[in-house]
């Protein structure tokens, strides 16, 4: 879900008269509280109404409006993350005051109590009428600017933004997505993120007058959750700032919300050409083999096996007997977590999850327990088998080595092909004239010599 972005922001200068200085603005603020003098809605309040707002018309799309942020006693936010300086106090009383006005939907996380129960983010929903407020204003994704900020991030478990010690990997990572953002940014990307709205469609690139962009590479400390730390030790690394080593994926644009979902992804466009997807088959199982005994599993897709009639090839598949989609989320999960007892408890959850369990349960029709679903994932998965069941962290370093493959994936076709790559996880969005250029090169491309380096594949089989 997207956190506050304090890096957008908006020549417009929103004023406490300006809440009410038109018909259509007076009837949205109708049931904002503005005061009766000049101590509430002062500068700073303004400016951190202009950040919220700034967000919301940027990245409503997304996982449905909701925002996470969090409402910790701490300092403000230091200048290098927070080029605007919007202190927490002005912030909290703009989210109050627009949750009071029914303008936006703001959920407090409860305090935490003693024993198992850890810290909660806070959390505001996007509604029509803030957005109608922003529209009212001035402010639309034409008039909301990006300032120049870092692409590799390190945040806590808060979504706080931390400071680093730079090394080598960073330093690379910095300069991969600088140079790729500026390929993107001389591109026309355009997606279609609704139907019912007029902003409907979201054109990127500001060769053509679209919105910039500047992804992110965001990393975690894994070692804010006490419960990780154990898992942490056992990687027994010496490499310095160990949390780049473990995750790096990057959100937003075509990534997340409606953009996201595979149903949308042919709405793409790059340079107005039609788009195709080339998918990296069996993403962590096929880099752990790849690890382990220098060869891929798999280089044709399920769809690509199934058509030829060798659907069986397929990594997901262990047995004639048992569902692919419940073998996939199974070795996810196996991938994961600690322990069978665990892994089964967990999927048991999620066969009755959304109110899928009938649907679920009727997959299960062969009679497998969870316990036995695995059994035979193990034997035939033998080669990587001590790959799995060593917790969230190992699972973190394999999601770290996908996602630098892919990005290093990316960087490669720009630079020696001039080919536009847009990344989605473990999948490849380009234009369809040079879908076969890249199902050639993909398992071939994408080596680096720095992040091989910096990679923690060779310790989690004794974790």
């Amino acid at each position: 879900m997207p956190y506050i972005d304090y890096y957008l922001s908006t020549k417009i200068k929103i004023t406490k008269n300006s809440l009410t200085a038109t018909p259509l603005t007076s009837s949205i603020t109708s049931l904002l509280d503005l005061g009766k003098d000049n101590r509430t809605w002062n500068k700073k309040q303004l400016e951190a109404l202009t950040l919220i707002l700034c967000n919301l018309v940027k990245h409503h799309h997304l996982d449905d409006g909701v925002f996470l942020y969090s409402r910790k006693n701490r300092k403000n936010i230091p200048t290098s993350f927070n080029p605007l300086n919007i202190g927490n106090k002005p912030l909290f009383f703009v989210l109050d005051k627009l949750r009071m006005a029914n303008l936006i939907e703001d959920i407090t996380a409860p305090p935490r109590t003693t024993g198992k129960n850890p810290e909660r983010l806070s959390e505001f929903h996007v509604t029509q009428r803030a957005l109608d407020l922003a529209y009212s204003l001035g402010i639309n994704r034409k008039t909301v600017e990006v300032l120049p900020s870092p692409h590799v991030s390190l945040r806590d478990m808060r979504l706080n933004n931390l400071t680093y010690k730079p090394n080598a990997y960073t330093k690379y990572i910095e300069e991969l997505m600088t140079r790729y953002c500026k390929h993107l940014n001389k591109q026309s990307i355009m997606l279609k993120i609704s139907d019912e709205t007029e902003e409907g469609i979201i054109h990127y690139g500001t060769r053509f007058g679209g919105e910039k962009i500047h992804l992110y590479r965001r990393y975690k400390d894994w070692a804010d959750r006490e419960d990780l730390i154990p898992q942490i030790s056992n990687l027994n690394s010496k490499l310095p700032n160990i949390n780049f080593n473990i995750g790096g994926r990057s959100g937003g644009y075509w990534m997340d919300g409606l953009a996201g979902k595979k149903i949308d992804r042919p709405t793409i466009l790059i340079n107005g050409d039609k788009t195709a997807s080339v998918d990296f088959p069996c993403s962590h199982l096929n880099l752990c083999y790849r690890h382990e005994t220098g060869s891929w599993y798999q280089q044709e897709t399920y769809q690509e096996l199934k058509a030829e009639g060798r659907e069986y090839e397929d990594g997901y598949i262990v047995s004639t007997k048992i569902d692919r989609g419940l073998t996939k989320q199974m070795i996810q999960l196996m991938f994961n977590v600690k322990s069978k007892s665990a892994v089964s408890k967990i999927f048991n959850e999620w066969l009755l999850k959304d109110g899928n369990a009938e649907h679920n349960y009727n997959k299960l029709s062969s009679g497998y327990e969870t316990i036995e679903i695995q059994e035979e994932i193990l034997k035939h998965h033998y080669k990587i088998k001590d790959y799995f069941y060593k917790g969230t962290i190992a699972g973190q370093v394999i999601q770290w080595e996908e996602a630098n493959l892919m990005f290093n994936i990316a960087d490669q076709y720009i630079r020696e092909h001039n080919v536009t790559a847009l990344t989605i996880h473990d999948e490849l969005i380009i234009q369809e004239q040079h879908q076969p250029l890249a199902k050639e090169f993909m398992f071939s491309s994408g080596h680096n010599d720095v992040c091989s380096k910096y990679s923690l594949m060779d310790k989690i089989k004794y974790m």
